[in-house]
């Protein structure tokens, strides 16, 4: 699927989202981080603890997060989804600048 569209639709329905699906929705994007630095070309991410420390906060703070008002939520949604596909584009080469 398109990230920009999957993006797209999730902010579509990001606010109408129940409590226990913004649980579902917040620990399938960590766990899809968690991915793609562990399948990063060797260096990508290597030695990335404020990454690592980060998804273990996420992780630990999925409870509140999911119980933000709807404003809130879909500001951290968006954070975590350019995050990812941040990391997609580093993990795929396809954020390095021309030499």
């Amino acid at each position: 699927m398109d990230r920009s569209r999957q993006s797209a639709s999730i902010r579509l329905v990001s606010s109408g989202l129940n409590f226990a699906d913004r649980q579902i929705a917040l620990r399938e994007i960590v766990d899809d981080i968690r991915s793609l630095r562990d399948r990063a070309p060797h260096g990508a991410f290597d030695r990335s603890p404020a990454l690592d420390r980060l998804l273990q906060m996420i992780t630990a703070a999925v409870i509140p997060i999911a119980r933000a008002d709807d404003e809130d939520w879909e500001n951290i949604l968006m954070e975590l989804l350019e995050l990812r596909a941040a990391m997609a584009r580093i993990g795929t080469g396809a954020a390095q600048a021309p030499h």
